[in-house]
């Protein structure tokens, strides 16, 4: 008589405690999403900042536009399209890194540098550009904020689960 070899249709990851692979993948596309709409909402946050700079006419020098544009714009959204695909962790890493980034430099540029930038310094305006200018700063520097520290959580979670590219 031949012996058969029982073959599991959802193993366990190795480092979980009873949950199926099944269960596994279900959170990760659950971190994917979330992180994906943080992203979304940072990028929309920051084309309404954008909006209210031109408004007031506040311009940043080169270095600085190619800044925002390159780790505060488009940082957050490569590493977000990256989680979707087998490379998440570094994805999450980038998303992480560019959103500190971000804070750093929102909360450094609007509330700290005396500067036509600071929410306290403003330029000429309408109360309303005013306004406008000082809540979209307040919601990209909060939004920042949340994304990293989520991005830093699912950095955790992936670490954890002992292997960055869990299959999708």
């Amino acid at each position: 008589m031949r012996s058969r070899r029982v073959v599991r249709r959802f193993p366990t990851c190795a480092n979980s405690a009873n949950q199926p692979l099944s269960g596994k993948i279900v959170q990760l596309n659950s971190i994917k999403i979330l992180l994906t709409n943080l992203v979304v909402i940072h990028l929309v946050g920051n084309l309404w900042h954008g909006g209210a700079h031109a408004t007031l006419e506040i311009f940043l020098p080169e270095i600085k536009t190619a800044f925002v544009i390159i780790v505060i714009l488009f940082g957050p959204v490569v590493g977000a399209v990256l989680t979707w695909t087998r490379f998440v962790l570094p994805g999450s890493w980038i998303v992480g890194v560019s959103m500190v980034s971000s804070l750093v430099f929102s909360v450094y540029h609007h509330y700290v540098l005396i500067s036509p930038d600071n929410v306290e310094h403003l330029p000429l305006g309408t109360p309303s550009s005013h306004v406008n200018f000082s809540d979209s700063a307040g919601f990209i520097a909060l939004i920042a904020l949340l994304a990293a520290l989520f991005a830093f959580y699912a950095v955790g979670k992936l670490q954890s689960s002992g292997s960055g590219t869990l299959q999708t």
